[in-house]
């Protein structure tokens, strides 16, 4: 059996909003260098309602994440994880969600506020994940393209003493099956001396996984759908950009 004549079919994953960049928006009452000798501080997480929570797992990586962000912006002022502001003032309040119980992640309520001021923190940084949204697509296209081949018939060129070259087309036929995510997320500044919000930005990041099929004698089977990115990978890059313009 001729060995062309066997479909080929392979997938390939392609890795999270490779290409795109955070969008990042920032309005702020702060001036250029309001923060420094100043202690900031992760507050916590929380989500607009169950469809956009992303789960306590992921919860707890978005707010590990920010901490770790936070400290490498402010390496020469005093930077605070959650977990240490935690430690020392207590943890802040569960957000529940209304109706069936589920946690939806924290809120900064004016105890909160004041247990971290007393601890000595200036700001509080807090993360509200507002829209979570997944797509699908699926898709299916037709490539060509041409070959150069040596050819066994005919003569060989005297000056040259090879056969001369073939121009073959080669036909492919793809699918792909994709799986979207777009997250639209708030970070605030809260002034934990009077509980107001001083600095914001709103940040929006969209990344999709992608699986291919090819094959050169026709359409091949789909490719298994893959799943949509998740929600701390995205968050990562959205809570960088979104730190990386705090004023230091």
């Amino acid at each position: 059996m001729n060995a062309l004549s066997i479909p080929l079919v392979f997938a390939v994953m392609l890795a999270a909003g490779c290409a795109s960049r955070p969008s990042v928006a920032v309005t702020s009452s702060l001036g250029s260098h309001a923060l420094k000798g100043r202690t900031v501080a992760v507050g916590g997480f929380a989500a607009r309602d169950v469809m956009t929570y992303p789960g306590q797992t992921a919860e707890a990586l978005i707010v590990c994440d920010a901490g770790k962000a936070l400290r490498h912006r402010f390496k020469h002022s005093y930077a605070m994880t959650a977990e240490a502001t935690w430690s020392v003032a207590g943890p802040p309040a569960t957000k529940v969600n209304l109706g069936i119980p589920l946690t939806l992640g924290h809120k900064p309520t004016p105890d909160f506020m004041r247990r971290t001021r007393a601890e000595g923190v200036d700001y509080l940084l807090w993360i509200d994940l507002l829209e979570n949204s997944v797509g699908k697509a699926s898709k299916q296209w037709v490539s060509t393209r041409s070959s150069r081949s040596l050819s066994n018939s005919g003569s060989r060129s005297r000056s040259t003493n090879v056969y001369p070259n073939t121009l073959t087309t080669v036909v492919a036929y793809h699918r792909s099956e994709s799986a979207s995510r777009s997250l639209g997320a708030s970070y605030t500044l809260l002034d934990t001396a009077t509980g107001r919000t001083v600095w914001r930005a709103d940040s929006k990041l969209s990344g999709e996984n992608v699986n291919y099929s090819q094959s050169p004698t026709g359409y091949p089977a789909p490719p298994r759908v893959p799943l949509p990115p998740e929600e701390d990978v995205l968050m990562k890059r959205m809570t960088a950009a979104a730190i990386d313009a705090l004023p230091k």
